[in-house]
């Protein structure tokens, strides 16, 4: 059995509904323990208790992590998440061009940077997401999945 938590913040929603979409689908694998948390209630620390990472977030005003996430972001220099699986995902505006969806490669980063391999590309919609969006959420859990049990 493999565990996995997701922790998430989500300021209208977008990120959510993005991660709502990520939990059914992990839920349809029986080999998968899911923990969920909002970014308040989790720790860096309880991350070792996981085989796999899942961090949702949006990108804050300039380009930064929002609020929610900043304690746990600045905490995670000081865990060494070595052979831990990680991925994220997220909304963002891209009206914001050279900031549209920064929080997202800055997790990716923070994550790596504290040992975790980051096994797939940042997954970043635009603003709410539509159907497809939803459909890729679903895709982006089982490409996360698959890469649990390589």
């Amino acid at each position: 059995m493999k565990k996995v938590i997701i922790i998430y913040t989500s300021s209208t929603g977008s990120t959510e509904a993005l991660a709502e979409a990520i939990i059914e689908e992990l839920k349809q694998n029986n080999e998968i323990e899911i923990a969920v948390k909002d970014s308040f209630a989790a720790t860096p620390a309880e991350l070792h208790e996981y085989d796999g990472i899942l961090i949702g977030t949006y990108t804050w005003d300039g380009g930064v992590v929002p609020d929610e996430f900043m304690d746990f972001y600045e905490e995670l220099d000081e865990e060494d998440l070595t052979g831990k699986m990680a991925a994220v995902f997220g909304s963002g505006d891209s009206y914001y061009t050279n900031t549209y969806g920064a929080a997202l490669t800055l997790f990716a980063e923070k994550l790596s940077e504290s040992g975790a391999e980051i096994v797939l590309p940042n997954f970043l919609i635009e603003l709410f997401p539509e159907d497809e969006d939803l459909a890729s959420a679903k895709q982006f859990a089982q490409h996360f999945i698959q890469s649990l049990f390589k």
